[in-house]
């Protein structure tokens, strides 16, 4: 069971002491490395050490902040007039401590996920991971937090317009997705142009702007360009499984097309996220979050311009389709390898990433799973903007 598997180490998951960002707008993501550790049999020593060493300095070499307490609280009838607007986290925290003790972890995130993951991209996705890796190890009080962080660091993926539909399977979208990067010079004008000039992007929270990348993200997603704007036909039409199925091979080939990509990486791990949720929808309310996930992953794509071409995307799925069983003794025996090497990654996205796609991989021994595992990244530079002090 996953509480079994976090047990050990319950008490770190547990810890209130930190804010859940640190220099402006970084995420902490320290909880989400004790998950995955824990998960990938990491001794109990080296997973304490690893949250004491984060604490004290980050990969990005930042500490970890002091919790922040809130100027006013948040109940029931004020929880969505902050969506977005990085206040009151502790405030969100309380309340939604208390959703969860009178409504359980499933019935905290069934009430409240359906909205919140409407802003799914918020803080790179990260809030979105929060909760997945909370709900994953059953612990109410990380659950709490993620969906805290998930109303204060929201931002919207779609508008409340109607859309189009678009391509029947998710590859289907990526190739289309592809072809319009690589063929239509309108659609890469447009997206150049938000992403050239984000402080023209009103609704974005000063913070962003700062981070770069978040802002990119944001803008693209306010900006209702034409070729992002579509919805995902699959998302109703697929049964559960073959759905998950499909998602999950396109956005590892996605992967595989820049191996080590850190902003491909997060679709990895936010899709674990979604489909931990997911169970706990009801059919309709599953079907619009895999369609949200797919509009967000779409954006982020097209924001940071990771469009693989065509026809890399094409060679890779010949090169994966017709790939036999994979539980071999030499590919289990260099998966245990690979999650013993993410053990001593100072970056924390490499256990999650490796933490995750095992987990797929022990579903369907593809063995496209086993190489993306072993592709790791690194920390990213942070962009010149962070000479500037943060904004709150």
């Amino acid at each position: 069971m996953p509480a079994d598997t976090v047990a050990g180490v319950a008490d770190l998951l547990d810890d209130r002491s930190h804010h859940i960002e640190f220099n402006g707008h970084l995420t902490n993501h320290v909880k989400h490395a004790v998950v995955a550790l824990a998960a990938l049999g990491a001794p109990e020593s080296l997973i304490r050490d690893y949250y004491k060493n984060y604490a004290q300095l980050t990969a990005y070499g930042y500490p970890l902040e002091p919790a922040r307490e809130s100027a006013r609280p948040i109940d029931s009838d004020t929880w969505r007039d902050f969506l977005g607007a990085r206040k009151y986290f502790s405030a969100y925290s309380a309340f939604f401590d208390g959703e969860v003790a009178r409504l359980g972890i499933d019935g905290a995130v069934a009430r409240y996920a359906p909205e919140l993951l409407r802003g799914w991209i918020g803080a790179f996705t990260h809030a979105t991971i929060h909760l997945g890796w909370a709900v994953w190890a059953r612990h109410p009080g990380m659950t709490a937090e993620a969906l805290a962080y998930l109303a204060f660091s929201f931002v919207p993926v779609v508008g409340g317009a109607q859309r189009p539909a678009g391509a029947s399977t998710p590859w289907d979208s990526v190739l289309a997705l592809s072809r319009s990067w690589a063929h239509d010079d309108s659609f890469r004008a447009a997206v150049q142009a938000v992403v050239g000039d984000t402080d023209a992007v009103t609704e974005l929270h000063p913070e962003l702007n700062r981070s770069g990348l978040q802002a990119r993200v944001a803008a693209v997603a306010h900006s209702g360009i034409a070729e992002l704007a579509d919805a995902a036909p699959w998302a109703l039409t697929l049964a559960p499984d073959a759905r998950r199925s499909a998602v999950r091979r396109t956005v590892t080939l996605l992967y595989l097309a820049d191996p080590g990509d850190f902003v491909v990486l997060h679709l990895i791990t936010s899709l674990f996220a979604v489909e931990v949720v997911a169970q706990l929808l009801n059919s309709e309310q599953s079907a619009e979050l895999y369609d949200l996930y797919w509009a967000g992953a779409r954006i982020i794509l097209a924001a940071e311009r990771k469009i693989p071409s065509p026809g890399k995307l094409r060679k890779l799925a010949e090169l994966y389709a017709s790939s036999g069983p994979d539980r071999s003794e030499y590919a289990t025996t260099e998966f245990d390898i690979i999650a013993r090497r993410s053990w001593l990654e100072e970056e924390e996205h490499n256990p999650k990433l490796v933490f995750v796609l095992r987990q797929w991989w022990n579903d369907l021994d593809w063995i496209a799973y086993r190489h993306a595992a072993g592709q790791f990244t690194r920390t990213p530079d942070l962009p010149p903007s962070f000479a500037e002090p943060p904004t709150e």
